[in-house]
């Protein structure tokens, strides 16, 4: 598919945004329900929009792409606007890579005079001068899931990636008596939870002497990526015995590389994030531990500090959410399913 132009990706956005601010029988997207897409903003890139309430005000979500566990945060984005009336537009950019259609996109919600963004930053420095250009026109940004820096949105609102990494190094270690090779499969190193998660899991290792850092490769939320790499390390260093996913992309597709190989009983896998390929790898026991985070619940709270600024009151910085680490041996706890259901609507029926 071609990209877009400019020209066209803002008639496009201008549309979506008159459609949720004008048009009060028209649902393109109702809350609980799949939304319409509409044209690409860029090649790949999604669009959906909601309609609440004529004349309501329009929350924008810009995540780094449309993966599932976003699309889970922006199912609590909605849930939560519709509670008070608002609509809310998403657009994400054709992968996780392409920030400059991120920051474009920011530039456009400006443009389209949005009461707010809901925004997960590519990078910690790429999007601050487009954050600072919605703050300066009255439109206030809240980050989630990765934050910037310098933190000039409103607030940012995560788990903490670094201390749920150390919690997942810290079960896989002790799983293999502290002793072994351990290699690193991360998403990306340009949002700040892709290089917190890997800080996190190295600075737990430390506390083991007994484990040596094997390396380290970059996935881009690609499967078959993850899949290469991890049969290429696996192949050529057969002391590894630990490997870490940062993300449920990398997960499984280390997960499918252990398994063509053979290496379940050999190799521990811990994971970050939990869609329902994790899950199912969790259940068989190829991934031994994962750590979740709360996609719906970061959705909601954005919105519900937006509410809070929009009369007037004031936000926390940073706002940080409980993780749940799930293994094999507690993934059916009502806890863990709890957990899981933030990920995969109707989990454990």
């Amino acid at each position: 598919m071609s990209r877009m132009t400019g020209m066209g990706r803002r008639v496009r956005r201008a549309a979506l945004l008159g459609g949720a601010l004008l048009l009060a029988s028209v649902t393109l997207a109702a809350c609980g329900s799949s939304s319409s897409s509409g044209a690409s903003a860029g090649a790949g890139a999604s669009s959906n929009a909601q309609t609440n309430k004529p004349g309501g005000k329009t929350i924008e979500f810009i995540p780094t792409s449309a993966i599932p566990y976003f699309n889970s945060e922006y199912t609590g984005i909605k849930a939560e606007a519709k509670k008070d009336g608002y609509n809310t537009v998403e657009q994400a950019p054709s992968s996780d890579a392409d920030f400059a259609d991120q920051v474009q996109m920011v530039k456009e919600a400006v443009s389209n005079h949005v009461a707010a963004i809901v925004l997960v930053p590519f990078s910690p420095t790429a999007l601050v001068d487009s954050v600072k250009e919605a703050e300066a026109a009255h439109i206030p940004v809240i980050a989630t899931d990765s934050t910037l820096s310098p933190m000039v949105a409103k607030s940012f609102i995560a788990v903490d990636d670094s201390a749920a990494a150390e919690a997942v190094a810290r079960y896989a270690a002790k799983a293999v008596h502290g002793h072994g090779e351990y290699d690193i499969v991360d998403y990306n190193l340009s949002t700040s939870s892709g290089i917190a998660r890997r800080n996190g899991f190295e600075k737990a290792m430390k506390a083991f002497p007994g484990m040596k850092y094997a390396g380290i490769q970059i996935s881009n939320e690609v499967v078959q990526t993850a899949l290469s790499e991890t049969t290429t390390q696996l192949e050529r260093n057969p002391k590894i015995n630990v490997i870490f996913a940062a993300d449920d992309s990398s997960a499984v597709g280390v997960a499918q590389a252990v398994d063509r190989l053979h290496d379940q009983k050999k190799v521990v896998v811990v994971g970050f994030d939990a869609d329902l390929g994790e899950v199912n790898y969790i259940k068989s026991g190829t991934i031994e531990a994962s750590a979740l985070q709360a996609p719906v619940r970061m959705g909601q709270a954005a919105v519900q500090s937006l509410h809070k600024i929009f009369g007037g009151g004031s936000v926390s910085k940073t706002q940080t959410l409980a993780y749940h680490l799930v293994t094999t041996k507690n993934l059916g706890a009502a806890s863990s399913v709890a957990a899981v259901k933030q990920y995969v609507p109707g989990y454990g029926k």
